[in-house]
């Protein structure tokens, strides 16, 4: 039994277009006076007196920084008139959302209509019965859906070339972050270590900001995607500047020195994250500013429940936050084995502080499902461990730090105390006597020597004459090389396996159901809601429907407005307001929603 139909359009530039329309007049309604007339010749009035007052710098900032009146009244009479001309088009159908009444009934569709993507775009018939076609000539291609509330309407149709093209500038901007960040980092590490772990975490916490706007260009059909992409883009940034850019800027000899060396700087970044960014995450100095200042002093009830909602969030970022630290203990753990309590008692405290914020701070998001963490379990998880055993079979190999290699034929024939400079200008106290074993320069970095292969890290790989690795100390390096291989090509293994259901999935049908059929009916379940098209923004409390909202019932949404209907969210009638007076043929402008409540549901609304 089918209980909601909904046929989306390929109409996305309508839908933008409207979106921003009705931004740009809430916009308005937020700036002047109430009661204030927003008429077409009343705004052209207001947006002309107030242009006529300004001055020069005022004139600057209108344009670059703080549109005012007249820019967001011009950037609507265009949006006005590209509405007007979009809304007399026909746009075909781009995919159906079919919400069944039964769990069992959908179980059956999907396996049943799953014949892969490849046959579905070159609509290959054979071996596949009549009654299982469209119009009884047409492989449907079938999938199982995202959640309702993270379909992102107004990206539904985006063209696969120019989301490559935005993901492939945004790439390029955050590697360009990374680098600079890179250079900050070292500079404040050259003045101070401790600075450096402070400009880290400062790092970490300033460039999710700079992510979400780079993400917020992109088009993406679901939030999930989106999480995805911004998923990607911290963790890069995240792992880079805190675990591999401290491997990068130490020198090789100061690895393990007890001021400037790898573990006093992992042991400030793990304090530094497990105060100062939770500490920050509970004083939400954005969020009472919104709640305490801005929400008393709104002109509208709107605006005061936009200030009040809480603070946004991004699931992408907290995983991020985690995974981090994660990455940060695995890449130090033979070197710093403590990571490991640090990292034990970050999540401890992360734990607490998000479920706080949970239920205290934050505002509420779609519902995401497991996309972020399936993507974060298969692929973060297996790459550092890959980490963790490649960079600890070097660790190893490195001891005892120092580029030195004994001469057994040769001691010392002089005697010396006192300080002495190094080549990287810090002063050393020696204390050399006649007979003393002399050394020589041995590049002890198995990253960097050469004449021998440089992967694994194992002892066979020393030059040759400079072997400056003890018995034990051999025995133990070969086992982690020889581990770091295994777990590479196990890691691989994996990686192949998923890549070859991806690549047969374009053959043939590889749904199959999860967990058991509960039996509950959609209709019983109360919290739930149907494929409505809808597009949130910042400017209003719930969200545009790019539909017609008179065609079904009111109880396919989760949420409702105490103040207002929802047709008032209702972007078709801006449509119909706008063409008023003119002729159009167009009958597919706009998504249809098509529901049938079952039996007892209508028995009951009719009682």
């Amino acid at each position: 039994d089918v209980t909601v139909c909904t046929v989306a359009l390929d109409n996305d530039l309508l839908i933008q277009s409207l979106v921003e329309r009705r931004t740009c007049r809430r916009k308005l309604e937020m700036i002047l006076e109430p009661g204030t007339s927003l008429e077409p010749l009343d705004l052209a009035r207001i947006a002309s007196q107030q242009e006529q007052k300004r001055t020069a710098i005022q004139r600057f900032l209108a344009m670059t920084l703080f549109p005012g009146v007249p820019e967001i009244v011009g950037r609507m009479t265009v949006l006005t008139a590209k509405v007007q001309g979009l809304a007399q088009l026909d746009f075909p159908a781009s995919r159906v959302f079919i919400t069944f009444e039964k769990e069992r009934d959908q179980r059956n569709v999907l396996t049943s209509l799953n014949y892969g993507s490849l046959k579905a775009s070159r609509n290959k018939t054979k071996g596949i019965e009549p009654k299982f076609l469209f119009r009884q000539a047409h492989v449907l291609k079938i999938s199982e859906p995202d959640e309702p509330s993270t379909i992102r309407w107004q990206d539904l149709n985006v063209k696969w070339m120019h989301r490559m093209k935005q993901l492939t500038y945004t790439t390029i901007a955050t590697f360009a972050a990374i680098f600079i960040s890179a250079l900050l980092v070292r500079f404040c590490a050259n003045a101070n270590p401790a600075w450096a772990s402070i400009a880290i975490s400062v790092a970490n916490s300033v460039f999710p900001l700079f992510a979400k706007m780079l993400t917020s260009l992109e088009p993406h059909p679901s939030e999930g995607a989106k999480q995805t992409s911004l998923y990607l883009k911290i963790a890069l940034f995240r792992w880079v500047n805190t675990a591999i850019i401290f491997t990068i800027i130490t020198p090789f000899t100061d690895t393990l020195d007890k001021d400037d060396g790898i573990i006093p700087g992992v042991y400030a970044i793990f304090i530094a994250d497990i105060g100062l960014t939770n500490v920050i995450l509970l004083l939400d100095p954005v969020g009472h500013l919104q709640k305490h200042f801005l929400a008393p002093r709104a002109k509208t009830q709107d605006a005061m429940n936009l200030a009040m909602k809480g603070t946004e969030y991004e699931l992408a970022e907290r995983y991020t936050n985690m995974t981090k630290l994660l990455f940060l203990c695995f890449w130090y753990s033979a070197i710093f084995p403590a990571s490991f309590f640090l990292c034990a008692f970050a999540f401890f405290i992360i734990f607490f502080v998000d479920r706080f914020a949970l239920m205290r701070i934050w505002a509420k998001t779609p519902k995401l499902g497991t996309k972020i963490a399936a993507f974060s379990r298969t692929y973060f998880f297996s790459l550092a461990i890959c980490a963790m055993a490649v960079i600890s079979s070097y660790a190893w190999s490195g001891f005892p730090y120092d580029n030195l290699c004994e001469n057994e034929t040769e001691t010392a024939d002089f005697s010396l105390v006192g300080n002495i400079t190094t080549n990287s200008g810090k002063s050393r106290f020696v204390n050399i006597t006649k007979g003393d074993s002399m050394y020589r320069y041995c590049l002890q970095d198995l990253y960097r020597t050469k004449g021998k292969s440089n992967f694994p890290a194992i002892p066979e790989n020393q030059p040759d004459g400079d072997e400056w690795m003890t018995d034990d100390q051999e025995t133990l390096t070969r086992i982690y090389g020889w581990t770091s291989v295994a777990v590479i090509g196990l890691v691989l293994l994996k990686f192949v396996f998923g890549w070859y259901r991806n690549v047969m999935a374009l053959f043939r049908g590889t749904y199959k159901p999860r967990g058991e059929d509960q039996g509950i009916n959609f209709t019983q379940v109360q919290s739930i809601d149907a494929y409505i098209p809808q597009v949130s923004t910042t400017v209003f409390s719930y969200p545009l429907l790019p539909c017609e909202t008179e065609m079904f019932g009111k109880e396919l949404f989760d949420w409702s407005d105490a103040d207002r209907d929802h047709s008032y969210y209702d972007l078709h009638l801006d449509a119909v307001e706008l063409l008023e007076g003119i002729h159009v043929e167009a009958q597919n402008v706009f998504s249809k929603v098509a529901h049938w409540p079952p039996e007892e549901e209508q028995r009951k609304k009719e009682e």
